[in-house]
């Protein structure tokens, strides 16, 4: 019972935070933001939310690993379309948010948080010996991904909904065949 309570007590922390997060997000820019700031619009102790956060990075990856996890999952052939469209439609919901997070100073951290899940989901592959990098093979689909959908956040050009999802599976499938394909040369 006190777990329960303990863990219900987290999760409003973490929402909270959140939210102040991408309020703060949007008023300051990531730049200027400050992980105590948030705490303070959150109305969380500085020690609380330092026990959930170090760092805004911390936070902002916390924020990306849900929905990025359905793009690192991309690399498997049974991942349902459904999931990606509706994640691009997230991301056109909330575009004032995804423009923000998807320029600079904080594409290179989306990149590096995306790389790594995908990362995660190669080496849970069967392969050969690839003659290239996972890390890079990850890097290169998680680029190829943050391109893709960063065009069809901003509408430059237009992407049919079903068109962009489509096209981000199948890159995902190709570049993650790199891995599977390579094998050690004799």
């Amino acid at each position: 019972m006190v777990d329960e309570v303990l863990n219900r007590r987290s999760q409003r922390t973490r929402a909270a935070l959140h939210s102040a997060f991408v309020e703060l997000l949007l008023e300051q820019g990531y730049g200027a933001l400050k992980i105590g700031t948030v705490a303070d619009r959150a109305n969380v102790g500085r020690s609380t939310s330092y026990e959930h956060y170090r760092t805004k990075h911390d936070l902002l990856r916390a924020s990306i690993v849900g929905p990025f996890s359905i793009l690192a999952d991309l690399v498997s052939p049974t991942v349902s379309i459904e999931a990606v469209t509706t994640l691009l439609r997230h991301f056109r919901d909330h575009q004032q948010v995804a423009r923000v997070l998807l320029s600079w100073p904080t594409r290179p951290l989306l990149g590096s948080t995306l790389a790594n899940l995908i990362l995660e989901r190669l080496t849970r592959r069967p392969a050969g010996f690839p003659r290239i990098p996972l890390e890079v093979i990850a890097r290169q689909i998680a680029d190829a991904q943050l391109s893709l959908v960063a065009s069809w956040v901003h509408g430059r050009p237009y992407l049919d909904l079903a068109l962009a999802a489509d096209a981000l599976r199948h890159t995902a499938l190709a570049l993650a065949s790199v891995h599977s394909d390579t094998t050690a040369e004799d």
